[in-house]
């Protein structure tokens, strides 16, 4: 069996397409902000609340759709087109199943944007915001988890390019909803909820029917005739994904805490707020694709059983990384009029920037811990080792962080809570960094045999194969 290709130029040719299908994401909000802006403080006030509120909600659920990543890149390491297929199925039934509990939480929005203590306008059209939200939650579900087969493959590039169509959905959905264009009713911040579940379910059914129309997809990981669900591998996939959904969950609850602390202080506070995290999203872009690049190529490692070259993957990776996070530290550092002028309207820049300016420096210092942790948790995703992420997110945001916040901001104010940003992401990036010097999270791979021969472990395979195979 080959080794995979861990070179810096694969490296580059699966994070690349990543970051550019992450800057569709990252654009659907920035351009939400941009365009939301424009009608004026409280109606962006109000989507920066609803969506992080939202998205932490989610996160439980999107998070558990990422380990399908990993069974799909073991399987592809191991050379078995079948076991991807497999895995790719039970990822569907669970996104499916999530998706219907997503509407049991309809009825907790306006209770939450009660809790963070925002101005009674804020609340009430972040609550709407969310709502609509949670209605395209399926077609979410549906996106992430062809996103994670499509990635586990190493076809990062067909995501990326739905993707760009994707954010054009959205630029032209925001358009007549957000400002009542076309015959349709002018709805402020809402329509941008709109926008983007319109967009999300369109790009998440298209995504799904494109695996049947290509025979390159159909018949190399026989997507027919293995669409049936194997409880096994869905076990698997569940407690594979279980700690990936819960710490995306508790880190996502965690800022939710500092945005509402945040919200307290006053609206201008948490418009700047919204208006510097929407740019440092730039930053967690380039992150996010080389962690998913990491958690390809450690996943096809661990599948063809070359365990060391999992770890100089991740050395590979983090270096690339810490050159693209100076580049962008110095914009934070010496442009952030220019960024905080692309998301507030020109009278509002004045009143804003004082309280932007500071928060752009915090950023700056933040990227090298973020990055670190992200990749290195990718890697050992890929590995099959979630767990000691988890706790080391868990611990660090609500042993440290959430504590530290609630005591520090209402005394000291608006960059003392983000220095708290700082304290959390160090006390990550050092904890995971503990976990990447040691052996333990290079696991065999996650889904196995159970009743194979000996002739059969002494030939590399597809754990999810072998699983489907015997059970």
């Amino acid at each position: 069996m080959s080794r995979p290709d861990t070179s810096y130029r694969q490296i580059i040719s699966l994070s690349t397409p990543v970051m550019l299908s992450q800057l569709s994401y990252t654009a659907m909000g920035i351009i939400d902000t941009i365009m939301v802006g424009r009608v004026g403080v409280v109606a962006l006030a109000s989507v920066g609340l609803g969506s992080i509120l939202f998205w932490w909600l989610l996160s439980l659920f999107w998070g558990m759709l990422a380990g399908v990543n990993t069974l799909v890149s073991q399987a592809e390491g191991a050379n078995d087109g079948k076991g991807a297929g497999v895995a790719f199925w039970q990822g569907i039934y669970l996104g499916l199943f999530l998706s219907v509990l997503v509407f049991v939480l309809w009825p907790l929005a306006p209770h939450l944007m009660a809790w963070t203590g925002a101005s009674p306008e804020v609340q009430e059209n972040a609550a709407a915001y969310m709502r609509i939200r949670l209605l395209g939650a399926f077609g979410l579900m549906l996106l992430m988890a062809c996103d994670n087969f499509y990635r586990g493959i190493g076809r990062t590039d067909v995501p990326m390019w739905f993707g760009f169509v994707k954010l054009f959905l959205n630029s032209g959905a925001n358009y007549v909803f957000i400002f009542g264009h076309l015959g349709a009713p002018e709805m402020g911040a809402v329509g941008a909820a709109v926008g983007t579940a319109i967009a999300n379910t369109v790009i998440g059914v298209a995504m799904f029917v494109t695996l049947f129309i290509r025979a390159e997809f159909r018949n190399v990981y026989h997507l027919l005739p293995r669409a049936g669900l194997h409880r096994r591998v869905f076990r698997a996939l569940v407690v594979l994904s279980l700690p990936i959904g819960v710490q995306t969950f508790m880190e996502m609850g965690g800022f939710s805490v500092f945005t509402a602390v945040v919200a307290r202080l006053g609206d201008p506070q948490l418009a700047a707020t919204d208006a510097v995290i929407h740019a440092w999203s730039a930053a967690f872009m380039l992150s996010y694709g080389l962690s998913i690049a990491g958690q390809t190529l450690v996943g096809q490692c661990i599948g063809a059983g070359a365990k060391q070259e999992a770890r100089r993957v991740m050395h590979r990776i983090l270096r690339v990384g810490y050159l693209l996070m100076l580049a962008l530290g110095l914009v934070y550092l010496f442009v952030p009029e220019t960024l905080m002028a692309l998301f507030v309207r020109p009278s509002e820049l004045t009143v804003l920037l004082p309280f932007a300016r500071p928060l752009f420096t915090i950023v700056a210092f933040c990227l090298f811990f973020d990055l670190t942790f992200m990749v290195i948790a990718g890697g050992l995703r890929g590995a099959g080792d979630t767990t000691y992420a988890m706790f080391a997110n868990v611990a660090s945001a609500w042993v440290v962080f959430v504590p530290l916040t609630l005591f520090v901001a209402p005394r000291h104010g608006l960059v003392a809570a983000w220095a708290c940003v700082i304290v959390y992401l160090a006390t990550m990036a050092l904890l995971i960094w503990l976990r990447f010097r040691g052996t333990a999270w290079m696991k065999p791979a996650v889904v196995r045999a159970g009743s194979a021969d000996a002739a059969a472990a002494a030939e590399p395979s597809s754990e999810v194969s072998a699983a489907v195979e015997s059970g």
